[in-house]
């Protein structure tokens, strides 16, 4: 099997002519000057066993002193000859091991990746395990390596014939079953190693080790069918929901103090409708008689343009001006004397309430201040719910149709929000374009139950349309450009990449769809694909990934 030879990288890439230089050399998966130790004395290594008629105490022939393999040509602690990638939901395998023969024992290199974290799985134990073909099952285990990531156990299986492979991991955090498929044990070393296929060129792959992709901000991802949607640019803002903006107010003059507990709430505190945010000590007597003094005069005024009308000096039309304004003075009068009776009857002062739920956005009050009539003292807005209002250009506004949705990036991020995955639905659009803007509105609703989101942050928007694509999509974050060209990366297998041309059909959201250049079911790098970018380039861009 031949894992490099890598647009001539694997030599110079990771110094393998300092530990060798062979094409079968250890690539920096601990390889030691040895060839009989491969580095299991350390890890917890527990040799084969016959799970059903053998236990523990059987002799494995060359394994029972250090686990000489003379037989073989692996002396860097790797297997080789096979080479598999599978996935679970949870891990990722990729295990490298010699063909299996009876009486030899065959090192497996193991490497776990977790798929929620893409770190090395650096706990627990795994089992290399083969059953069926009517022989007695047998087991090989094995304990982290000195190499986070990778687990040594060594096959030794003593009946030849077909059987099923499996690689089970069990620890504290993880556990993974790899079904591997059927596998040949072979009767003799001989017959196994010349079961190898001819190895193939592989000059167009680009290494990348599992020991690099485990030291930096690295992913991969399926290639998958998707139905993705067009969707046009539109400046945005995030505004509260109606009824989700507060602003209380002073209802008369007065004094501002503190509620029960001695403090205000404050910006980002979270409150209730109905919790008292202040109270309010009136200034007693003051609106009352400010406001009977105005209507005494507007009373004044009307007797006076009766008078006059009555001699003929004034028209009608002044009289219903002094009329109407002594009404507008007698209710101003009156409302002044319902507060006054309420806060004398209440010697804590007027309880400011919150009238929704949400988080104080402002407050511009102090204990002790005193505040006029209509003073606003506090915003309350509920981030709950948003909504987005999404600007149009005039120019993409014919082409839009209805509205199928949208998608953001908040001003500043590469984070994108798909509404779509937030409960959202379309308010409405707009009907016309705004004439100094040329822009036309189209606004939608959406939740917010963690608050991640703002209220008033402006977003770069992408409004969809009703133009669709179904077929092999990648996340946005998989492709690069490469003088020009848009390229992705393809798994070939664990730790060798394919770089792929393709040709974008449309962007939406977090993802993108592909005209041409990989197919459903194949795997990309999703996060990090600058880094195998650069491994092609050369060593000294990409890093030294080994553990020698």
């Amino acid at each position: 099997m031949k894992r490099f030879g890598l647009i001539g990288f694997s030599l110079l890439a990771f110094g393998l002519a300092a530990c060798g230089g062979t094409q079968n050399d250890d690539h920096g998966h601990s390889h030691d000057a040895d060839a009989d130790d491969h580095g299991h004395d350390d890890h917890g290594l527990s040799h084969g066993d016959d799970d059903h008629s053998h236990g523990g105490d059987h002799d494995h022939g060359a394994h029972d002193d250090g686990h000489s393999h003379d037989d073989h040509s692996d002396d860097h602690g790797h297997g080789g000859g096979v080479v598999v990638t599978h996935f679970t939901d949870e891990t990722e395998l990729f295990v490298e091991y010699p063909p299996l023969a009876v009486g030899r024992g065959s090192p497996f290199a193991a490497h776990f990746t977790r798929l929620d974290t893409f770190a090395p799985v650096d706990q627990g134990t795994v089992t290399v395990r083969l059953t069926g073909g009517g022989l007695p099952d047998e087991a090989f285990r094995a304990g982290p390596s000195s190499t986070a990531g990778i687990f040594r156990p060594v096959a030794a299986p003593r009946h030849a014939g077909s059987r099923r492979l499996t690689v089970e991991l069990s620890g504290r955090e993880v556990n993974a079953f790899h079904d591997l498929g059927t596998v040949e044990v072979f009767a003799s070393a001989a017959a196994a190693d010349a079961s190898l296929a001819a190895e193939e060129d592989e000059g167009t792959l680009i290494a990348f080790l599992k020991e690099q992709q485990w030291k930096v901000d690295f992913a991969t991802a399926p290639v998958e069918t998707r139905r993705l949607s067009a969707s046009v640019p539109a400046p945005g803002v995030l505004e509260p929901a109606p009824g989700g903006d507060a602003r209380i107010t002073a209802s008369t003059d007065g004094v501002a103090v503190a509620p029960a507990g001695g403090r205000f709430s404050d910006i980002g505190d979270a409150v209730e409708a109905g919790d008292i945010l202040a109270r309010l000590l009136p200034q007693l007597g003051g609106d009352e008689e400010s406001a009977r003094a105005s209507y005494n005069a507007a009373r004044a005024d009307l007797a006076r343009a009766e008078g006059l009308f009555k001699d003929g000096a004034v028209s009608q039309r002044r009289v219903d001006e002094a009329r109407t304004a002594a009404a507008e003075a007698r209710a101003r009068l009156d409302a002044a004397s319902q507060s006054a009776a309420t806060a004398q009857g209440t010697s804590a002062g007027i309880a400011l309430r919150a009238p929704v739920s949400g988080r104080i956005a402002m407050r511009n009050v102090v204990d002790g201040q005193f505040v006029g009539a209509g003073d606003s003292l506090f915003r309350i807005v509920d981030a709950s719910r948003l909504r987005l209002t999404a600007h149009v250009a005039e120019i993409d506004a014919t082409a839009l149709g209805q509205p199928q949705g949208a998608w953001f990036k908040p001003a500043g991020s590469d984070v994108v929000v798909d509404i779509a995955g937030h409960n959202g639905r379309l308010i409405g659009a707009g009907g016309a374009v705004d004439p100094v803007s040329r822009t036309a509105p189209v606004v939608f609703e959406f939740d917010n139950p963690d608050g991640a989101l703002r209220a008033g942050t402006g977003v770069s928007a992408r409004v969809r349309t009703d133009e669709t694509f179904e077929g092999a999509t990648v996340p946005a974050s998989a492709l690069i450009d490469d003088a020009g060209q848009d390229v992705v990366f393809v798994m070939a297998v664990g730790e060798n990449w394919e770089r792929r041309v393709v040709r974008i059909a449309l962007r939406d959201g977090a993802y993108v769809g592909l005209a041409s250049g990989v197919a459903p079911g194949e795997r990309v790098v999703s996060r990090g694909a600058y880094f195998v970018h650069l491994a092609a380039s050369g060593p000294a861009e990409a890093g030294h990934g080994h553990a020698h």
